[in-house]
């Protein structure tokens, strides 16, 4: 992955869809890997996704299933870790530009 930021309006649900691509070294899917993910607003909470792998362990859904109302307006960071047979690793911290929303 790449340093990306993406826009995410504020109020709306949380849902990404991640496609896992395997590198040199590294497991071939993550069927027998643990994924966990939260994001970090630009005042600092810190908000846990949830994260279920699909069958064949090639892409993953991560969610939050809480309402993203509350979320600071700035800069969001967002990063995945995965631990495999006991290694670690994790993605390239992403940035959410959270903007408010205009129609109540």
């Amino acid at each position: 992955m790449s340093c990306n930021t993406a826009t995410f309006k504020r109020g709306t649900t949380f849902s990404a869809t991640v496609t896992y691509t395997p590198a040199a070294g590294g497991p071939a899917n993550l069927s027998a890997s643990t994924v966990t993910s939260s994001i970090k607003d630009a005042g600092g909470a810190e908000y846990d996704l949830t994260i279920t792998i699909a069958a064949g362990g090639l892409s993953f859904t991560a969610v939050y299933a809480g309402s993203t109302s509350a979320w600071a307006i700035g800069n969001a960071k967002w990063d995945i870790k995965f631990v495999t047979a006991g290694s670690t690793f994790y993605s390239e911290t992403l940035r959410l530009n959270v903007i408010e929303q205009v129609t109540e």
